[in-house]
């Protein structure tokens, strides 16, 4: 594929089809989530020709709508998951090493409480087998905290029934940028992914899969996309994609809301039981707080995935229990909602079901690979590449994921050459936080043409996203791009309305088009802020 083409630009996809179509893969990957974004870097680090396609944006399900944690594993160890504790928290220190920008280290304060699952003994024991399993560093330690010391943490704590606390380290990642961060990466080093291309039909030869029958959602054109390998790594959307009579899923869906600190002004992250016994986090961002997650069975169609009113009332409830608050539905200023793909267990509940993948083959020869937690995507790709080079009795080439960094390392520099170029300290980090040292192609541009003020800088932002991340919409930017939409609705709406017309000019597209891509913003903004 000729290279010297930005095919990442969205005003080049035409052109970019037409290529795509002319060539045969060794692996095609249907899913842009964590999942499917890991095995394409997996593939093409090892020297496979891979094109990935999602019939949406990228990370637009459930990889953008988890915690947003770099889980350690550290509730795995009351389901006795030894190995799972240990795998995810190597991986942790793993990603921490590979993309710094977005997984940092985040502490995380566990009340211990008199009615709770875990007293002080069993909590101190239980974190010295988590720290040994999940090889955590020195500095991430955890400590067991007095009762005085558990309040000076979060002085929002009920004291009525609080014995003490244990302090411990979580990291925090973007789930979002992160899915995009791989997937770019991949590209950079020879992978052809491609969003908004729906897998319709699957092509045979002799009863085996030898490609897929793709139909653009922008355009409404058709494309046969070949591969000697095709992985399904679609998440919630396995079996629709099998389209085999026996499930192989039950899904879990998991709802966070978000309020204000000026009505929950927690002072730190932290993870607290709930009024049923599980567990939740509460994890301030900026002058926000968002709280999850539910663990409820879903068995609807997707296109009615919303949140209701009683699931905000559960998280809202643990609140008030836990803390000295009064939030009330009202208080809610957004939310967001997604789809655990979890594998089939008999009659359990969804909230007892293993977070271990699983990887099958069907007698097609489609691979799928499902189930899983973000903090485990690049051992799941790992095992799945794996398999393709065994099915195919390839000679064996080890995986470089471990070691190959998503971004380049100039952090100091960069803010040395941004702040010389006149922008603040405080723009600097919010842009390198998402986007690495990428960023500086946003400052730059933005310093040839205008003011350096933070509306000129979004701006800036929307037109690189446009031209290096395959964004389309205005959506997108601001939900997998850069989150802003769930944290603030009213900026996101008023800096559209006064710089409509310099947003529109960048997009370039019809006024017909941008009117519609209002609406859908509109839309989804109706649907994170109502309860039914």
């Amino acid at each position: 594929m000729d290279r010297k083409i930005n095919f990442f630009d969205s005003r080049k996809r035409d052109e970019y089809k037409k290529t795509l179509s002319k060539n045969k893969f060794d692996v095609l990957v249907i899913g842009g989530g964590i999942t499917g974004a890991g095995v394409c870097l997996d593939t093409t680090s090892r020297g496979l020709k891979t094109c990935l396609i999602d019939m949406n944006d990228f990370a637009s399900g459930t990889s953008s709508k988890s915690t947003k944690l770099i889980h350690g594993g550290l509730r795995y160890l009351e389901q006795f998951k030894f190995k799972l504790v240990h795998e995810t928290g190597s991986e942790r220190a793993v990603l921490s090493k590979i993309a710094p920008h977005i997984v940092k280290p985040e502490k995380m304060l566990l009340p211990i409480k008199k009615e709770g699952k875990l007293n002080m003994f069993l909590t101190r024991i239980a974190l010295m087998i988590y720290d040994y399993l999940a090889n955590v560093k020195r500095t991430d330690k955890n400590k067991i905290l007095s009762r005085e010391d558990t309040f000076l943490k979060e002085p929002l704590l009920k004291k009525n029934n609080v014995l003490g606390g244990a302090y411990y380290s979580e990291y925090r990642t973007e789930d979002n940028r992160l899915t995009i961060e791989i997937i770019k990466k991949s590209y950079e080093l020879g992978s052809s992914p491609i969003n908004y291309m729906k897998a319709i039909n699957f092509i045979y030869r002799d009863n085996k899969v030898i490609g897929v029958k793709c139909k653009d959602k922008i355009d409404g054109t058709i494309l046969e996309l070949y591969a000697q390998n095709i992985i399904n790594a679609s998440g919630s959307w396995t079996d629709e994609v099998l389209n085999d009579k026996e499930k192989k899923l039950v899904l879990s869906k998991g709802i966070h809301i978000v309020v204000s600190r000026e009505k929950f002004n927690l002072s730190q992250s932290i993870y607290f039981d709930a009024i049923d016994g599980r567990m939740i986090f509460a994890i301030p961002r900026e002058d926000k707080v968002y709280i999850g997650t539910t663990d409820t069975e879903f068995n609807k169609e997707k296109d009615k995935l919303i949140v209701l009113k009683k699931e905000v009332n559960y998280l809202l409830n643990s609140l008030n229990e836990t803390f000295s608050v009064s939030l009330k539905l009202k208080h809610i200023e957004s939310s967001w909602v997604g789809l655990r793909p979890l594998i089939k267990d008999g009659h359990k509940k969804v909230s007892e079901v293993s977070r271990e993948d699983e990887v099958f083959i069907s007698k097609e020869g489609i691979i799928t690979i499902t189930g899983g937690k973000l903090t485990g995507y690049r051992k799941m790709a790992e095992r799945v590449v794996d398999l393709i080079f065994r099915k195919n009795n390839m000679p064996k080439r080890r995986s470089l994921t471990k070691n190959l960094k998503l971004f380049g390392n100039k952090h100091d520099k960069l803010r040395s050459e941004i702040m010389e170029l006149g922008f603040s300290e405080e723009q600097f980090n919010k842009y390198y936080n998402n986007y690495g040292d990428k960023c500086f192609e946003i400052f730059k541009t933005l310093k040839k043409k205008s003011k350096l003020d933070d509306v000129n800088l979004l701006i800036s932002e929307f037109a690189y996203c446009l031209k290096k991340e395959m964004c389309h919409n205005l959506l997108d930017f601001f939900s997998q791009r850069n989150s802003m939409i769930y944290y603030n609705i009213d900026k996101v709406l008023s800096l559209i309305q006064e710089n409509r017309k310099e947003l529109a000019e960048v997009s370039g597209i019809s006024e017909k088009k941008w009117n519609e891509q209002l609406i859908d913003l509109k839309k989804y903004i109706d649907q994170i802020t109502t309860f039914n």
